[in-house]
């Protein structure tokens, strides 16, 4: 089950798996898999589904599919631009956040 966070909204999604794949991997590239799952706060499980899924092409047959690096020049192209409004808007946000963390975690030590 997946859960997302919206502007102060709580919706969740829910995306039925159902099934199980074990894989052995070098120890090496176990610990990077920790720690990118750890870097974007994802459980292994959904880093290693995101990293298969995006080695696949999310749908594009292998067969069809170069191995090539692109330009990402006009990807968005058309798209809203953020404004330094927003800018300021998302960091008062992030700031507020941060904060309560600290209280609660100060509190916690207490």
């Amino acid at each position: 089950m997946h859960a997302f966070w919206m502007h102060s909204a709580y919706i969740r999604i829910t995306v039925k798996k159902d099934a199980v794949l074990t894989v052995r991997l070098p120890a090496t590239t176990r610990r990077r898999l920790e720690a990118l799952a750890r870097q974007e706060g994802r459980s292994m499980s959904a880093q290693a589904e995101r990293l298969i899924e995006q080695g696949m092409g999310a749908g594009v047959p292998a067969r069809g599919r170069l191995r090539t690096t692109s330009s990402l020049a006009g990807v968005l192209r058309g798209g809203r631009v953020p404004t330094v409004a927003d800018f300021r808007e998302v960091r008062a946000l992030i700031s507020a956040s941060l904060l309560r963390r600290t209280r609660l975690h100060d509190d916690r030590r207490r």
